[in-house]
């Protein structure tokens, strides 16, 4: 039996870890013909996705290369600028050219609306309801894909862009679920959180985000690694740090924790209204989303990340990003 790496000293802690370490994940390797026929459903209902998919999943990670990219599609482009200069942003100044926007927010948050304006068509049907759900699941991808180009390059990661980029199709099971699944949008609500929208996918559907998007990126040709971070997204949740490397490749170990942080802070922005990096208490021992995740960044070797989540520099240059966004 595994020694527990996290110290579950107080009753909610032992109460949590339980909840966590008995919790039954659906996982894509393990999944039975008729759930992976089901995730095959989902998918088949989504529209054929736009090119410039396989392009983000295979770069654009210079500001020359976005911009030749969206300069080859005016659709595209004015979805982009449309986005950006709407209310949801509040910019102080209207964003004028995609080469403006690059400059402005950054290409790892303009990539994560390109990502978005390419899924228009599949949204043009949707309620009301579908539309706030999806609104707060790119949000959360979109912050989770900049945090982690940012952490990236602030902890030596040999290819931030590339961490980047997996992080930026974290929500394709999400967008799966809102336009496929009846009723889905309630799982996306204000203050949901990861645990609580995974029981509710896994009861409602006998599925979760991770197996639909991992089975989404298949279907779309995505590389493969992408479409492995995506079905590893979720096992950082509830994979205590003994048991993580047994279930991962060394060499996706670090990457999956990562990754795993950075939707965590995506979902605080987008799911409970995160505006200052230092309200995020990477020990918040009542919260089961993270109970783990110190734990496995210190067993990965991450420790200068636990470093930079408390540093005022670290700290500033996040806040910054979403403050200039005025989220």
């Amino acid at each position: 039996m595994d020694e527990p790496v996290v110290e579950a000293t107080s009753e909610l802690s032992q109460e949590i870890y339980r909840s966590l370490t008995e919790f039954n994940l659906f996982v894509a390797s393990y999944i039975d013909e008729q759930q992976a026929a089901r995730a095959q459903q989902l998918c088949e209902r989504l529209p054929d996705p736009n090119p410039v998919q396989a392009k983000l999943a295979g770069g654009l990670d210079t500001p020359q290369e976005l911009v030749a990219t969206l300069a080859a599609d005016p659709g595209l482009t004015a979805e982009v600028l449309r986005t950006v200069n709407s209310a949801a942003f509040s910019l102080t100044s209207p964003i004028s050219s995609v080469q403006h926007a690059v400059n402005y927010l950054g290409v790892s948050f303009v990539k994560g609306l390109v990502s978005q304006a390419a899924t228009a068509d599949q949204t043009k049907d949707c309620s009301e309801a579908q539309r706030t759900a999806l609104q707060r699941a790119w949000l959360s991808t979109a912050v989770a894909s900049a945090f982690a180009n940012l952490l990236g390059q602030n902890a030596g990661h040999p290819r931030p862009s590339v961490l980047a980029t997996k992080a930026l199709f974290f929500n394709l099971g999400d967008l799966g679920f809102i336009l496929g699944e009846k009723n889905a949008h309630a799982w996306y609500a204000e203050g949901m959180t990861v645990l609580d929208r995974i029981k509710a996918q896994q009861q409602g559907s006998g599925l979760n985000a991770a197996i639909v998007g991992s089975t989404l990126a298949r279907s779309w040709g995505l590389p493969e690694d992408i479409e492995r971070a995506i079905a590893n997204s979720m096992l950082p949740l509830v994979k205590t740090p003994a048991q993580l490397p047994r279930v991962l490749k060394e060499d996706e170990l670090k990457d999956t924790v990562l990754l795993y942080l950075a939707g965590r802070i995506g979902d605080r922005v987008a799911y409970r209204g995160l505006r200052d990096l230092s309200e995020f208490n990477l020990e918040a021992a009542d919260e089961p989303g993270i109970f783990f995740l110190k734990s496995h960044l210190e067993t990965s070797d991450q420790k200068l990340v636990i470093k930079l989540l408390s540093d005022t520099g670290f700290r500033n240059k996040f806040n910054r990003l979403l403050s200039t966004l005025a989220i």
